[in-house]
């Protein structure tokens, strides 16, 4: 939970929500990807995603899953009842439908901006079979009974999948349950239980036993152990979170370029590394373009003027299939979803609109995107590409 609790707070999840209504949505899905991406691989977890509260997007490591709407999925249900509860952090038990509907435990947090507006969600999730592969030792060898349960009763976690979210132990609550020991009462003849709240999760731990002696011995034993083990999951959690922003993994910058509004250089590198690789199968070519003898054009012409043309009209011919990047002053790099032929009479076209309406001639090149190599790699053949045709005069598309 400490890693939810970290993500919830950090910068560039609310930077990035903010600044959601002026970003191409193409954008906000490859930066949150990339974010995502990097968590979900430190931890371990199944899935890490982001929701927005204003555009209801799902954003996962894979893109955005869906738009969150409790009136068309049941599945969705679970986002306004967190938000009425006003609770910050919610520990919540259901089936996964983006993991073969497999059991599995969600840890979800708001998002609260400066303002103390909450503008979105965030959230981990962890297979209960993790859970169940660490508790059915425990049960056989003391031949107990452990579940956690909700503040109704609720079973939300046991060993056995029949009694997830169908059984209660209601009767396990009362008033002498508290956080700061375990409460431990006689059922039947030669039963017991003992119960503690976890304040953390909400919950109750519940461990029952038909031998009252063994409970006496043992029970409380096992319930320490127990609690010690969630406590020290999220201690390691939180400490790995802590690990995680010293070496910059989770990024507390939206690194873009001021004139244009696109991720630039610096995104780029955060994103992927200098050494990086596609992270995504969706990119099918790369192209890099600039605007040819742009050094003696702007001195004559408004510079800006043109950049902000020139990126309209590569915004037209990429159709919002891809990411764009301002890589240098004139310089572009773009990520493109589309096959290099197809890429290739796109460019053309826009080349002949950059002259024929700017009254400016733009070198590309393109390349066939190739995940056996870095980005870097894939750059410079794109690069070299591009200054094939600048050798021969500019205006116009090499191939590589």
């Amino acid at each position: 939970m400490g890693v939810t609790t970290g993500l919830s707070s950090d910068e560039f999840l609310i930077r990035a929500l903010e600044r959601e209504d002026n970003t191409d949505e193409k954008i906000m899905e490859e930066m949150f990807s990339s974010f995502l991406t990097s968590v979900t691989n430190q931890f371990g977890f199944t899935s890490t995603y982001v929701i927005s509260d204003k555009t209801r997007r799902f954003y996962t490591p894979k893109g955005i899953a869906k738009i969150v709407n409790p009136q068309m999925d049941p599945y969705d249900n679970w986002y306004p009842i967190f938000m009425k509860t006003g609770l910050k952090l919610q520990v919540d038990t259901n089936r996964d439908q983006f993991n073969d509907y497999q059991w599995t435990i969600f840890i979800n947090a708001r998002i609260i901006n400066t303002e103390g507006k909450t503008i979105g969600v965030c959230g981990i999730s962890l297979p209960m079979k993790d859970w169940q592969n660490f508790l059915l030792p425990v049960e056989k060898e003391y031949k107990v009974k452990i579940n956690l349960i909700d503040n109704q009763g609720l079973v939300q976690i046991d060993t056995d999948f029949n009694n997830i979210k169908n059984a209660y132990i209601s009767n396990a609550i009362s008033e002498n349950v508290n956080n700061r020991g375990f409460y431990h009462t006689q059922q039947g003849r030669n039963g017991f239980r003992m119960v503690r709240f976890i304040t953390n999760m909400n919950w109750y731990l519940v461990v029952q036993g038909n031998n009252i002696i063994e409970g006496q011995i043992y029970g409380t034993i096992i319930i320490v152990f127990i609690y010690i083990f969630l406590l020290l999951a999220i201690i390691l959690q939180f400490l790995a979170h802590k690990k995680v922003s010293r070496h910059n993994l989770i990024k507390t910058s939206l690194p873009e370029d001021e004139l244009t509004g696109l991720p630039n250089r610096n995104y780029l590198k955060e994103s992927y590394g200098e050494l990086g690789v596609f992270n995504t199968t969706r990119y099918k070519s790369l192209a890099v373009f600039d605007i040819d003898h742009f050094k003696i054009v702007n001195d004559g012409r408004d510079g800006d003027k043109i950049i902000l043309d020139i990126v309209k009209l590569a915004k037209q011919a990429m159709n919002e299939q891809g990411i764009m990047f301002r890589w240098s002053g004139d310089e572009f790099v773009l990520f493109l979803e589309i096959e290099l032929k197809e890429a290739e009479e796109r460019f053309k076209h826009f080349c002949n609109e950059a002259k024929n309406s700017i009254d400016v001639t733009v070198s590309v090149g393109l390349v066939a995107v190739d995940l056996s190599v870095s980005i870097k790699t894939n750059y410079y053949r794109a690069v070299q590409a591009c200054y094939s045709i600048k050798e021969k005069g500019g205006n116009g598309v090499g191939v590589r």
